[in-house]
């Protein structure tokens, strides 16, 4: 198991939380980063926000041998006794599980027992491309859940959990460990954490533009047109509400 690389800092991590997924997909785009929204991958349970650090977990095609051999410990280098356990234990405030299921959405990656772990170490949340046993009381443990399901299917006759903090795929996207997960209602947005501080200022802005559009023309009833996609008017609107607020 190898640490994450580059560390989001906690100040950092609790004002991207105020930040749309939306815009950072616009903000990454426009970087030329087009593969950063996990596909199939959606909340358990809605109105949770998730924005936390990834600790990655990296899953196998199951085979006999091998798990035996990872059950025992005697598998020797590379292999953890219990990568699972290994990586839920690496879980604590402002981080959160991600699980490469290799996109099986009805095979489990953990249940209630498992992941009560991620509870008692107040972790961020857990994300999986696979899918969750007893996933309703997962959701009712409180941290976000975003899987590809829930399902009673067992999941060590088909994937085995190999490697932790390394980098995986899940949902079809990247991850690294150490990159930011932010979940909504909608899905999950993978943010490289190298960019994480580059794109804040031009994130906060975009939202603070696309608010004052919102609370201008519902309250007037003019169209948004004037002021979307922005302008020298939306930035003369932004600045009108900005010193409003003030």
């Amino acid at each position: 198991m190898s640490e994450p690389t580059v560390h989001v800092s906690d100040e950092l991590l609790s004002r991207l939380s105020e930040v749309s997924n939306a815009t950072v997909l616009s903000a990454l785009r426009q970087r030329g980063y087009h593969k950063v929204f996990m596909d199939g991958v959606k909340p358990l349970a809605t109105g949770r926000r998730l924005c936390a650090r990834a600790v990655t977990l990296r899953s196998l095609p199951v085979r006999p041998d091998l798990a035996a051999r990872i059950a025992t410990g005697s598998a020797g280098d590379g292999f953890n006794e219990t990568p699972r356990w290994q990586a839920v234990d690496s879980v604590g405030p402002g981080w959160a599980l991600v699980t490469d299921a290799m996109r099986l959405s009805n095979v489990s990656t953990g249940g209630d027992v498992v992941y009560s772990r991620i509870l008692t170490r107040k972790g961020a949340g857990l994300v999986t491309d696979g899918a969750v046993r007893d996933g309703v009381a997962v959701a009712e443990y409180g941290f976000p859940v975003y899987a590809g399901g829930s399902t009673s299917i067992v999941g060590e006759d088909h994937i085995l959990p190999y490697q932790v903090n390394e980098p995986i795929q899940c949902g079809g996207v990247l991850v690294w460990p150490g990159d930011i997960v932010m979940g909504d209602d909608d899905g999950v947005v993978v943010l490289p954490s190298q960019l994480a501080e580059e794109i804040l200022p031009w994130a906060v802005e975009h939202d603070e533009m696309e608010q004052a559009i919102l609370e201008h023309t519902i309250r007037t009833g003019e169209s948004p047109k004037s002021y979307y996609p922005f302008n020298d008017e939306t930035k003369k609107l932004w600045e009108r509400w900005k010193a409003g607020r003030a």
